[in-house]
């Protein structure tokens, strides 16, 4: 999923009220704010929280929120399931001619007897080419 989900950066469940949205953010400002010195690795997490914050606090952003969110799991699962689908094609083609880095042996039984043929023809051309010159 590409939209990041502002629940989770808060660490509060989809159909979390307002009231616990506001303590989960001030619980996360004050444990990531630059002068509590606990979370010097972790910079732009302050930022995140905020962004999180404004978005779910104002139902008209919380609702597009959960719009784009439920839009990008569509999206997630569809393609899944186009992978999986392929993945079982592709599952279903090695399985009917055989599995595994070496090839049927039908193909190789095909390939013994070209080389077989091409090496008859070569051998007979020799030997013609030597008839021919004997002849003459």
């Amino acid at each position: 999923m590409s939209q990041r989900d502002f629940y989770q950066v808060l660490g509060v469940a989809r159909d979390a009220s307002s009231l616990d949205i506001r303590a989960a953010f001030v619980r996360l400002a004050k444990h990531h704010h630059p002068d509590h010195g606990q979370s010097a690795h972790l910079p732009g997490r302050l930022h995140e929280v905020q962004q999180a914050y404004r978005c779910l606090s104002e139902p008209s952003t919380k609702a597009r929120h959960d719009v784009a969110l439920a839009e990008s799991e569509r999206l997630h699962i569809a393609h899944q399931r186009r992978v999986r689908t392929r993945l079982a094609r592709y599952d279903g083609r090695r399985a009917k001619h055989g599995s595994g880095p070496n090839p049927p042996p039908r193909l190789e039984a095909h390939r013994r007897i070209r080389w077989w043929a091409v090496g008859v023809l070569v051998v007979s051309a020799a030997i013609a080419a030597n008839v021919a010159c004997l002849v003459r």
